[in-house]
């Protein structure tokens, strides 16, 4: 065997392993494409699922929260003295951002807005009035 049949045959083995090399490569990614699209899918899930566990959660504390002989009623009054703290921080923070809450829907809006974004009613004008006089302490 010459020389030039050595590198001929070494050349058809080196793309041969290439070849399979890039089939591997291919193989794999495509694997791992797979495999992330299953995992988001999981994840996704288990999104819903603990969305449905919350759900579940808040329909059976509205049952049993005016039930004053509950095993739960530690758990109970619990939550509601959070849910006062997180009201009166979300009242803090709407005076901060200058907001008011429309009294048609509910939403938050801006103090000096004319209509609610969400409903389209007309602010009283008194929640319009935009305060000039404010201390920071």
């Amino acid at each position: 065997m010459g020389f030039v049949d050595s590198v001929k045959d070494f050349a058809g083995k080196f793309g041969e392993s290439v070849e399979r090399g890039a089939k591997t490569v291919s193989n794999s990614s495509k694997k791992f494409a797979e495999k992330t699209k299953i995992k988001r899918e999981m994840a996704r899930v288990e999104s819903d699922i603990n969305t449905d566990y919350i759900e579940l959660g808040k329909v059976m504390y509205e049952k049993i929260c005016s039930d004053p002989d509950s095993e739960f009623i530690t758990t109970i009054n619990d939550i509601k003295e959070k849910t006062l703290k997180l009201d009166e921080l979300k009242a803090e923070l709407m005076s901060l951002e200058d907001k008011v809450f429309c009294e048609n829907c509910g939403s938050q809006i801006r103090r000096e807005q004319v209509y609610c974004d969400k409903c389209g009613k007309k602010v009283a004008e008194d929640e319009t009035e935009t305060v000039t006089d404010v201390t920071v302490e």
